[in-house]
């Protein structure tokens, strides 16, 4: 979908706003609402909200030239249509890239490549995907819609610096391979939220296995 969970906006641009980047770039671009957002969280809220008075830069990559609209000229300094690993030749030295609900589309792969990219090219990575990603196949004519895989924390252990938090629904990790994550964020990755969310499921999975509604 060009659009992304509103359950996951809250942890996400609250660890965007805490970062005081002045440079992102946003994976899987869409309708645009990320890059609003942004613009929201970084300038606005500093103060500066006529464009002429942004300071940050926010770029974005888009696959599908057909989720092209007028919020990318509006939020986006430059978008590159171009599936991933093909567009993010075109970026060098960025502080943040975001891809939100966007890595449940790669192939094990592809994504091993682009992952490298990313942190190749910028100082963080922020993820947010499902848990448990639903089938999904060609969206608006869109065949880069399809899911193709399903990804946890686990899948990222070799990386050198990680924050892992969570909606019931979603991960939510931030990488990096060269920068420990920021203290200003690191009180979003509660250990508790996790624990409960793990005693939820596994709740729901001995009432399907047992046939016991509470």
């Amino acid at each position: 979908m060009p659009t992304s969970q509103s359950r996951i906006l809250t942890p996400v641009f609250s660890i965007i706003q805490q970062m005081n980047v002045t440079s992102v770039l946003d994976i899987g671009v869409g309708h645009g609402k990320a890059g609003v957002l942004i613009r929201e969280y970084l300038e606005i809220m500093n103060l500066r909200y006529k464009r002429s008075e942004w300071q940050g830069k926010v770029f974005g990559i888009e696959a599908f030239s057909g989720y092209q609209n007028d919020l990318w000229n509006y939020a986006y300094d430059r978008v590159v249509v171009a599936d991933a690993i093909n567009g993010i030749q075109e970026f060098q030295n960025i502080d943040l890239i975001i891809a939100l609900d966007v890595w449940e589309h790669f192939e094990p792969n592809y994504e091993k490549i682009f992952r490298q990219a990313c942190l190749e090219r910028a100082r963080w990575l922020l993820i947010s995907t499902p848990k448990k990603p639903l089938s999904q196949k060609n969206v608006f004519n869109n065949s880069y819609e399809r899911h193709l895989s399903k990804w946890s924390p686990e899948n990222f252990h070799e990386i050198p610096y990680r924050l892992v938090t969570c909606t019931k629904n979603d991960w939510i990790i931030l990488l990096s391979s060269c920068e420990p994550i920021p203290s200003c964020v690191k009180h979003f990755a509660y250990p508790s939220e996790h624990l409960l969310n793990g005693l939820f499921e596994a709740i729901d999975l001995w009432k399907l296995r047992f046939r016991f509604r509470i």
